[in-house]
């Protein structure tokens, strides 16, 4: 076997040992899996098994027929037989035919319906997770749950249960024909099975390992393409195109070798099966010509016999494969179950305890620690915001600005101490009441496939088209719309790739005026505008900070001098806070920026 390997592959990757002993859970999660998606589709499973007996079946009856065709008209030369023969020959293949075609739609219909709400419910289940939990998933990974595998689990269910249906039922009518004609040669041509039990049982073992492990290379290799697509650019401009191409040829490699010992594995018990038959052939063979000689037997029954027995083999090899088929199911099967254990870490009450709507927000830190993993963060954090103030956060990179505004969306959750808004616990908002209170506006805010209307449309999705032009024209989104062809109704391409940083940046505010929510949250906002532009943006945003509570994140001390309140932020703690002519004097590190921003802009 692997001499043929790397003929196939020509791959010299060190083998891995394989783990033989494989925890048996298929009754748990069979038990999840038919209670939450198949059992609803229990009529029309059951209706489709009707029809499998029915295909089914008709191999038995065919392989009878064959002894009238035999005794009736060709050895004793009666052709007024023949018709009727045909008839019912006929009949045989036109019931299993319309049989196999109603019971595959049937199955096949149950498949997509069971691969739709997996898929469904696994985004919603995604969705709900928290941002830790995605940093630390990739979206190919994710992505290659959702599609592959859960599209894998289901068409390996389907087949197998329509494997075991319709060629179960013909096992059974094959097997009574064969045993009706004559007990001895059944017998005589069955007495090898035994001894393909144990083999068939350590396949199993080997197959389920590999479906496992193959799945796990297939979801390296979109992880990697998830990578290398959204990476182009970055790939093109240091000339990496060949040296990404060779790493996902390496797991291309590791994925084929993988995948052939799957087939090989899977492949072996029907080959096993073939070699068993092949033996009881020769024997009934030889039996069936003693009888025939001495009269005993028929020819027809001879050949009836002969023909369920060639007919009996095939059934038997595709449900020998069914344990393969059950195999790459589990493999798939535990993999989306995994999925759906993963908890979130920040769980919102269903019920809030907070009743009333607020116009305006005032917010308080109170010794707020957030670590993340053994690394801290920020560090008895402490400080309060008042109704419809303007506030500002400045400090150098790292230093745990964008983590406070995740603290105050519950993107995440404070290690110790206590956030609260207008003196209640975020944690007692559910989730719909806090974030409808908080509009925010990312330096890298997402632009999706659709027009530019549907993105802004985004930050409320009941807003009317003139809601969405009047936000777009605050944010000054119809500058470079009045430009385009088909302007609000303009297809920005995947990410807003047709769009500049500025203009997608544009959309970004444009969603917080239509929000127009009691907080706002600006990150950097405008870090992607040219001095124009920011200029004009400053003018919206002041506009909209009237009638908000405002943090923004700044990068330009310029744009945040007549703030009320200006937070200071060095290595996770608050090192300074107050007004921008306060902090000029009393601050060394705010002065310290403020000054070399000067510079920079004296020297440009």
């Amino acid at each position: 076997m692997l001499i043929l390997e790397k003929i196939l592959i020509g791959s010299k990757f060190p083998d891995k040992i394989i783990n033989m002993n494989i925890e048996d859970d298929k009754k748990p999660l069979f038990k999840w899996f038919w209670s939450l998606y198949v059992r609803q589709h229990f009529g029309l499973l059951s209706t489709a098994l009707i029809f499998m007996s029915i295909e089914g079946s008709m191999l038995g009856l065919l392989s009878y027929s064959i002894k009238f065709l035999f005794d009736n008209v060709l050895v004793s030369k009666d052709t007024s037989s023949i018709l009727i023969v045909a008839v019912v020959i006929f009949s045989i293949f036109s019931v299993r035919a319309i049989a196999g075609f109603v019971h595959r739609l049937l199955t096949v219909n149950v498949c997509q319906k069971i691969i739709k709400v997996i898929q469904d419910r696994m985004v919603a289940h995604l969705l709900n997770m928290d941002v830790g939990f995605h940093q630390k998933n990739s979206p190919g990974i994710l992505m290659d749950r959702v599609r592959a595998d859960s599209k894998a689990l289901s068409e390996s269910v389907g087949e197998a249960f329509m494997t075991i249906g319709r060629d179960g039922f013909s096992l059974i009518s094959l097997l009574a024909v064969v045993f009706f004609i004559d007990w001895k040669w059944s017998l005589i041509a069955f007495l090898g099975i035994p001894f393909l039990v144990l083999p068939i049982l350590l396949l199993q073992g080997l197959v389920r390992f590999r479906a496992g492990e193959n799945r796990d290379y297939e979801s390296k290799a979109n992880v990697r393409l998830d990578e290398i697509f959204h990476g182009i650019t970055d790939i093109k401009l240091n000339r990496a195109e060949g040296r990404e191409r060779n790493k996902f040829f390496a797991i291309l490699q590791l994925t084929h070798k993988v995948r052939l010992r799957l087939e090989a594995g899977m492949a072996g018990i029907p080959a096993m099966i073939d070699v068993i038959a092949a033996i009881g052939f020769l024997a009934v063979m030889v039996f069936g010509a003693i009888d025939i000689t001495s009269g005993s037997k028929t020819i027809g029954e001879f050949m009836s016999f002969f023909t369920a027995m060639a007919l009996i083999f095939e059934p038997l090899r595709r449900l020998s494969n069914v344990s393969g088929n059950i195999q790459v199911a589990m493999a798939s099967l535990e993999r989306v179950f995994k999925i759906f254990e993963e908890k979130p870490s920040i769980v919102f009450p269903t019920l809030s305890s907070v009743e009333k709507k607020f116009d305006k927000i005032g917010i308080d830190f109170d010794s707020v620690h957030f670590s993340y993993e053994d690394k801290k963060v920020l560090e008895n954090i402490t400080f309060g915001i008042e109704e419809g103030t303007s506030n500002a956060i400045v400090g150098y990179s790292g230093s745990g600005k964008t983590t406070l505004f995740n603290l105050i969306t519950r993107l995440i959750d404070p290690s110790s101490g206590l956030i609260k808004l207008n003196g209640i616990n975020i944690k007692d908002f559910r989730l719909n009441d806090l974030r409808s209170l908080i509009s925010v506006v990312r330096q890298d805010g997402m632009v999706f496939d659709e027009t530019i209307l549907e993105n802004i449309r985004f930050g409320k999705p009941t807003a009317s088209d003139g809601e969405i032009t009047e936000a777009a024209k605050m944010a000054y989104v119809d500058e470079f719309t009045n430009e385009l062809k088909d302007g609000l109704n303009t297809v920005v391409g995947p990410r807003g790739s047709t769009l500049s940083g500025g203009q997608r940046q544009r959309i970004s505010i444009a969603r917080a005026f239509l929000r127009a929510s009691p907080l706002l949250l600006l990150d950097e906002p405008t870090s992607a505008l040219d001095s124009k532009s920011e200029e004009l943006i400053q003018k919206s945003l002041s506009n909209l900070a009237k009638h908000s509570t405002t943090i923004t994140i700044a990068h330009r001390l310029s744009t945040i001098v007549d703030s009320d309140k200006v937070l200071v932020l060095d290595n996770g703690k608050i090192v300074g806070q107050g007004k921008h002519s306060q902090l000029l004097l009393e601050n060394s590190l705010y002065s310290n920026l403020f000054k070399s921003q000067v510079e920079e802009k004296n020297d440009g």
